[in-house]
């Protein structure tokens, strides 16, 4: 029985003892009753549990727990370990400092003496955070303010030797010639200024007749965007129509009036030819040559042509009456011719009578 208990009491305190370790090495010592006091950063990189805190590089805690804020997690929230001995007063900052250009951070507590009890931090207050860069971190303020004042020194009074007029130093011609170029541009400013100043009123006018014609467009904007809708229907129609047969119908028909024109053409070639054939006949008609022209001109060749077909013509119709008067049947003798009472040929001869 006796060997179980000490089992278990070794047990025990080898559990406490692993505990006390383990919070030890996070930085948090159980048995020291040091104050806790927790600040806000927005950049924590390379902050740990662990991570010292220190007053002039003396260490005086270390970070015991890293989170962000409920309330705005842009912020995150370190709590650390201030040794008790260390009285802060409520207007601390605690600095989040880099250790080295290398990596690595620590906290700073800033203040000028400790509190006398009356404006001490009480335990788990917050105090105010503040991120430092690596350039403040290597160099104080005051470090920096007189650095800056030195070189300010030394810029002014390189600056005052710059352009010298006993110096012909490139450096020096280059800054008197600048000193010239900037007089230039100076007067050149003041005569634009005063060209603008007078240029004011057309100025003004210009803008004015350009606001005019942007109102005119404004005003005319309606009727573009109708003469867009109207030409975006006739190419929609356009696009319906079946534009490749209606142009080979055009060029069908084309061809087609061509070759008719083509025909006409001829036929007005050989009409004119005939015409011409025709006027040379009417030409040799009116001369008097051949049979139709000595027709035209002799009228006494008219008028026996005319008696031979009038007799011709009386022949025939007389054939035509009396058969028997050219022909006989048989060898019978013919009797004798009587006229009839309308013979065209006695009509005729009285007529001529």
């Amino acid at each position: 029985m006796k060997k179980e208990v000490l089992i278990a009491i070794f047990a025990a305190i080898t559990l406490a003892v692993a505990l006390w370790g383990y919070k030890f090495i996070s930085g948090k010592n159980l048995f020291s009753g040091n104050y806790t006091f927790s600040a806000y950063y927005d950049n924590v990189q390379d902050v740990n549990t662990a991570t010292p805190v220190q007053i002039n590089g003396y260490e005086v805690g270390t970070v015991i727990s890293i989170s962000p804020d409920p309330n705005d997690v842009r912020r995150i929230q370190l709590v650390f370990t201030v040794k008790n001995s260390i009285k802060l007063p409520d207007y601390t900052v605690a600095e989040l400092v880099p250790l080295s250009p290398l990596g690595g951070k620590y906290i700073e507590l800033v203040f000028d003496r400790m509190c006398d009890g009356s404006n001490c931090a009480q335990d788990g207050a917050v105090l105010e955070g503040r991120n430092v860069g690596i350039l403040s971190s290597l160099i104080s303020e005051e470090e920096l303010a007189g650095t800056a004042d030195i070189i300010t020194m030394v810029i002014d009074s390189t600056m005052d030797s710059f352009g010298a007029e006993d110096s012909d130093a490139a450096v020096d011609v280059g800054i008197r010639n600048l000193a010239v170029s900037l007089e230039n541009f100076a007067e050149i400013s003041d005569r634009f200024n005063t060209l603008m100043q007078n240029s004011a009123g057309n100025i003004e006018t210009t803008f004015a007749n350009i606001s005019q014609l942007t109102n005119i467009l404004v005003d005319a904007d309606a009727k573009i965007e109708k003469m867009l809708d109207d030409l975006s229907i006739v190419t929609d129609d356009l696009k319906d129509v079946k534009l490749s047969e209606t142009i080979g119908v055009a060029n069908s028909t084309l061809s087609q009036a061509e070759s008719s024109m083509k025909s006409m053409d001829s036929t007005l070639t050989e009409a004119t030819a005939s015409l011409s054939e025709l006027k040379i006949l009417l030409e040799k008609i009116n001369k008097g040559e051949g049979s139709l022209g000595k027709i035209m001109e002799e009228e006494s060749l008219y008028t026996n042509l005319e008696s031979s077909t009038r007799n011709l013509d009386l022949l025939i119709q007389d054939l035509r009456l009396n058969p028997r008067r050219y022909f006989s049947l048989f060898g019978k003798r013919s009797k004798p011719y009587e006229y009839p009472e309308e013979d065209p040929a006695r009509q005729n001869d009285e007529g001529r009578q």
